[in-house]
């Protein structure tokens, strides 16, 4: 699909104003991943998952390397692949690994129902998951009649049909899609909240169990309900499940019992992942600290994640995704950022600039960033550094940047950027 003026608006605008990928739109300035992308396509994407396997992947790169991208990268691909995703975003001080039941209750809430239509925006959460592939069936808006529908019928017969390891999920499922038809409105709020792993009152009880669909989502069975969500995601004619979790590096300052607990359910979703979940990538951006710091500490841990080598198309096999070693030397890709960068600004505003310049403006500020402010994300430094000086020229006249110049207007982004301390790692 071609790049809109709206998107490529928001694109810069996110970029512009903090250098993190936008949600919507990476294909445009990608470079340098290439190889990794067309590997795990080969290799999972295309073939394995999709004939039910289960892997696991640690994305692996410094704080502004660019995980974020890379994960947008692989959500693109699931879904050109027919995949349904769920994309984690970890908060600074939480992450799920400290309660099984809270890994579930992530991936439900992060769901995402996708539209193809760039125009659209994407929507999160299991219950709306199964609204838009029940549309997406019977091919129009839901009501009584939808019952009758021979797609609707089809589409019940296959669930009930569908080797599912949980007999409640299954039935909370087939039920949820029957109370939206019908407007049944208190037995959806029921069925909502416990597909949704949260709190149920015993009203809700009571009508559970009034549709077979018994006990809770609790701790003891938060994976065999995972399971059972892949299960039914791919009953629904997905080719599967990938689960992506951002921000993984906050678990390099947990510390103490909350570190160890931690590690050892994200040891256990490893060890599942990989039997247990048909179907289905569990995919985690860490740091390299993590890796190097705190892994050792848990031999279980390491014994998992450690392997000979870097994920590649020749040894597909290993779990570790490196963002310090793509397709381009570092100056190189830079350079491939800015060049893709300045059609999307000329887009966003209807300008029109002079290329040769902004092609010089790039590589000198690709130098200072990355040379003259090495320890810093110079990759999110220069997006951002690169953006902001595309719009300034634009307002006040083009010009090629001297050394000066650019090693300022990179110093007063990274003050923008850390509030004039080095970004934490």
């Amino acid at each position: 699909m071609p790049l809109t003026p709206s998107l490529a608006r928001q694109i810069v605008e996110v970029l512009g104003s903090s250098g993190t990928p936008p949600a919507k739109g990476v294909q445009y300035f990608n470079a340098g991943n290439q190889s990794l992308l067309e590997a795990l396509d080969q290799f999972y994407f295309s073939s394995y998952l999709q004939d039910g396997g289960a892997a696991y992947k640690m994305v692996i790169g410094d704080y502004g390397s660019g995980k974020s991208h890379f994960l947008y990268c692989l959500r693109d691909l699931a879904w050109e692949r027919g995949f349904a995703v769920s994309k984690v975003d970890l908060s600074p001080v939480e992450t799920p690994y400290n309660d099984q039941r809270a890994v579930y209750a992530a991936v439900a809430r992060n769901l995402i129902w996708h539209e193809a239509d760039e125009a659209a925006s994407d929507e999160y959460g299991l219950p709306r998951f199964l609204e838009g592939t029940l549309q997406r069936v019977v091919g129009g808006p839901l009501s009584l009649e939808t019952a009758g529908h021979p797609n609707y019928r089809a589409l019940v017969d296959t669930l009930e049909l569908a080797t599912v390891d949980s007999l409640a999920f299954k039935n909370a499922v087939l039920a949820w899609f029957d109370a939206l038809i019908r407007d049944q409105e208190e037995r959806l709020e029921s069925l909502t909240r416990w597909l949704m792993g949260v709190a149920t009152t015993p009203e809700d009880t009571k009508v559970l169990r009034e549709l077979g669909v018994a006990g809770k989502i609790s701790k003891p069975n938060a994976f065999r309900m995972l399971r059972s969500l892949a299960q039914v995601v791919r009953a629904l004619s997905y080719s599967g499940l990938i689960l992506l979790f951002d921000e993984v590096d906050r678990m390099a300052s947990i510390g103490g019992k909350a570190e160890k607990l931690a590690t050892d359910n994200l040891r256990e979703v490893i060890d599942r992942c990989r039997d247990e979940l048909p179907g289905a990538m569990f995919v985690y951006a860490v740091p390299p600290q993590f890796i190097n710091d705190v892994v050792p500490r848990y031999p279980a841990l390491q014994q998992r994640i450690r392997t000979p080598g870097r994920f590649s198309r020749i040894n597909h096999f290993s779990p570790q995704i490196s963002l310090d070693h793509l397709d381009l030397a570092e100056n190189d890709l830079l350079l491939a950022i800015g060049e893709k960068l300045i059609p999307i600004y000329e887009l966003a505003f209807g300008a029109q600039l002079d290329h040769k310049v902004q092609y010089a403006n790039a590589a000198i500020l690709a130098n200072v960033a990355r040379d003259v402010f090495l320890d810093i994300s110079h990759r999110r430094l220069f997006v951002k550094a690169f953006v902001s000086e595309l719009a300034r020229q634009h307002a006040t006249g083009e010009h090629v940047l001297a050394e000066e110049e650019a090693i300022a207007i990179i110093r007063g982004q990274v003050d923008d950027l850390s509030g004039g301390e080095t970004p934490p790692y």
